[in-house]
């Protein structure tokens, strides 16, 4: 099934449109193309001119050999795959070629990192660039994900009523976590104290728990600018609402607490999530190395 020359010139353009009515993001679509249009460059210089309609499994599968021996990294030859496989498959339902060729091609193994935690001097850092610049209510806020180990948009989300400090006890009820779900997580004695401030004598007075500036429910974008603020005036890099979520889960494990309980904290429907806080970071490797020192 020979496609035309002009036609196959056209389809580039043809899958251009494709993305665009299907709502992708453009900078999604600029990625795909720049893949599409790398391969078809790839084709012609070694195999001759570009047949859409007779590109074969073995063709990507030597352009990814070729990408690895370039040096490409296992992600973007992965990404390259996951691009060509949606524009063969667009082509496939256009009639432009009778098979998907990049559908049975292997992607390259890539080692998944582990979560990004602060370790004891990160988490001081960030903590005195809140205590000396912070408001109140991101003070508040910062301790909680970090007590708590909330999701971002579960801490924007509670109510006061959700709140509840005891003497000797709390917790914090999620009524609507990830997946709907409802979890209730203990407080500790402080987070306790400094809840109880807060609500004493620094709460605005509102249903919501945590508000902007305009005395509304505060939202997940701006909570996640206030921690980003505060660890670069910490100097730290890459911090984000989600890495206070991971540095709960570490320290509960490095505590020595069970998977299990960890898990139910969380709100992880999965152990083998939470599981991934026992994978040794750099620094505990390099404390592991530090031991066999000799001086």
């Amino acid at each position: 099934m020979a496609v035309p020359e002009n036609e196959q010139r056209s389809a580039v353009e043809r899958f251009l449109s494709a993305l665009r009515a299907r709502g992708i993001a453009e900078r999604s679509i600029s990625t795909y193309l720049g893949q599409v249009r790398r391969f078809i460059a790839w084709y012609e210089r070694s195999l001759g001119a570009f047949d859409l309609a007779a590109v074969t499994p073995l063709d990507v599968a030597d352009y990814r050999r070729s990408m690895q021996e370039r040096g490409c990294k296992p992600g973007t030859v992965n990404l390259a795959l996951v691009a060509l496989g949606r524009f063969f498959s667009w082509a496939v339902e256009e009639g432009l070629c009778p098979a998907n060729p990049a559908a049975g091609v292997k992607r390259v193994p890539e080692q998944v990192p582990g979560p990004r935690w602060l370790d004891r001097k990160a988490l001081g850092a960030l903590m005195r660039a809140v205590m000396r610049y912070g408001t109140v209510r991101d003070r508040v806020l910062i301790m909680l994900l970090l007590h708590t180990g909330l999701r971002v948009s579960e801490a924007c989300g509670l109510r006061v009523d959700d709140v509840e400090i005891r003497e000797r006890s709390g917790r914090v009820r999620v009524r609507h976590g990830k997946g709907g779900k409802y979890r209730e997580v203990p407080l500790n004695v402080t987070i306790r104290r400094v809840l109880k401030e807060y609500l004493d004598s620094g709460h605005p007075g509102s249903e919501w728990l945590f508000l902007n500036r305009y005395g509304e429910r505060l939202n997940e974008r701006s909570a996640e600018r206030a921690v980003r603020k505060y660890a670069r005036l910490a100097g730290l890099d890459r911090v984000t609402v989600h890495t206070l979520r991971h540095t709960f889960c570490k320290m509960l494990v490095d505590a020595g607490e069970s998977l299990d309980r960890v898990a139910a904290l969380a709100g992880h429907a999965s152990l083998n999530t939470t599981a991934r806080y026992t994978k040794p970071s750099f620094t505990d490797l390099e404390r592991a190395v530090a031991r066999l020192a000799w001086e």
